[in-house]
């Protein structure tokens, strides 16, 4: 229960720092409060010259409780506490003896708050540690409580409709990094298809009812972005969203950028079904961010251009012509670390510095996120030596070694160049 104690009258008997915040919670609150107390300290007489409390020097007395709608026991004096106790419990106010749970007609938890919400946490006095342990967790995900209360609050405008398909971006893996759009319609989905690059974390918002599809590069659907895997993808989302379904086609990064949003926008198109495409944050900026890689820069890049490094089969020709790429802008390249010798020979041969600056950023925003950094003559070494694994964003350009490599939140292997010390 929470309560009400806005005008009310609150005895706190102490005035030592067990009692200042007491004090502090209750004001915040907006109750009316009184200090008995043989001795206050500094920052208690202070309220009290400032007229935000009422001090009473003295001892305890058991009239201090007429008029008053909750009463807190915080001295160091056990017996007096219990004199609080037993004369609150008689006149039927509320009260709460600091480590004391015996005493207490309420406890208070352990409190977790943030815009427009606060979370209690009790384990009926007998644990006090877990409680706060629980409530630093909450603490230490505010930005997802942020995203879930945006999303009650507008719980009608965010759910999803049956019988459409949602192509979604799931951003580059942190699930802090979903829009508050694609949070609520994946809470409110009846299907979930998704690929093997979706981490768990996020995939899992999902209802316990919805039915959850992978198309992993295992079995028949191997090979990343086969044609196989691709008509499996559009069969699945035609099907359920012929059946009603509130279908969540859920995408690593941004479905427009090298995510086959398009192609998939296009096929239901083709076939009159609803779609909408909720765009997400793209692996470039979200690697970028966490690895504190500047994609431009005043001084050392004013263009910027995403490239995938990986041609699907069915082109006759590489689509890239390195001679045309701007040598001073900045390269974000996705799909590229199985590529990494024949990248690196095509953009020296096409005229880019061997020395210019890159970094591999693996597993970009997650807890397993691991930043190699050297030169662009030394790409396809750093990739094997390194074992590099996708998902993995290769950066190239003058502005990726502007800002010093991050000292924590993600694992750094800053490589110098081969032979140059």
């Amino acid at each position: 229960m929470f309560l009400r104690i806005c005008g009310k009258n609150a005895l706190v008997v102490g005035g030592g720092a067990v009692a200042e915040r007491k004090i502090r919670s209750l004001l915040a609150c907006g109750a009316s409060v009184t200090v008995v107390a043989k001795s206050f300290s500094a920052e208690v007489r202070r309220m009290a010259r400032s007229g935000t409390i009422r001090t009473i020097p003295g001892p305890f007395r058991d009239d201090s409780l007429n008029s008053m709608g909750i009463a807190f026991a915080a001295t160091s004096d056990a017996g007096v506490n219990r004199a609080v106790s037993r004369g609150a419990k008689r006149r039927g106010i509320p009260v709460n003896v600091a480590d004391s749970p015996d005493d207490c007609t309420f406890l208070l938890p352990a409190v977790a708050s943030g815009s427009g919400f606060i979370v209690a946490i009790s384990t009926s006095g007998k644990n006090p540690g877990a409680a706060r342990a629980i409530r630093e967790f909450l603490e230490d995900h505010g930005a997802e409580l942020s995203v879930r209360m945006e999303r009650g609050r507008r719980r009608t405008t965010l759910r999803g409709s049956p019988g459409k398909v949602y192509i979604v971006g799931a951003g580059p893996g942190d699930p802090d990094l979903l829009t508050v759009r694609a949070l609520g319609l994946l809470r409110s989905a009846d299907v979930v298809i998704y690929d093997y690059l979706v981490p768990e974390e996020i995939f899992s918002l999902a209802p316990r009812k919805a039915k959850r599809i992978c198309y992993s590069r295992r079995g028949r659907t191997s090979g990343h972005g086969s044609t196989m895997k691709q008509e499996a993808v559009h069969g699945a989302m035609a099907r359920f969203a012929r059946e009603g379904k509130s279908v969540v086609r859920l995408k690593c990064g941004d479905p427009l950028i090298f995510g086959r949003g398009g192609e998939e926008a296009e096929f239901l198109t083709t076939r009159g079904i609803p779609f909408e495409i909720v765009p997400g944050i793209t692996a470039a900026a979200g690697c970028a961010a966490a690895a504190n890689l500047p994609l431009t820069h005043r001084d050392l890049s004013s263009c910027l251009m995403f490239i995938a490094g990986h041609e699907t089969a069915e082109k006759r020709s590489p689509a890239v012509d390195w001679m045309r790429i701007p040598r001073n802008g900045t390269i974000a390249v996705y799909m590229g670390v199985s590529r990494a010798f024949r990248l690196e020979r095509d953009m020296v041969r096409a005229g880019f510095p061997p020395d210019t600056p890159i970094a591999i950023v693996e597993n970009g925003t997650r807890r397993s996120q691991r930043v190699i950094r050297g030169r662009l003559g030394d790409l396809s070494l750093l990739a094997e030596k390194r074992e590099v694994r996708s998902p993995a964003m290769l950066f190239v350009g003058n502005s990726i070694g502007a800002i010093a490599p991050k000292e924590t939140g993600s694992e750094h292997e800053d490589v110098p160049a081969a032979g140059r010390g």
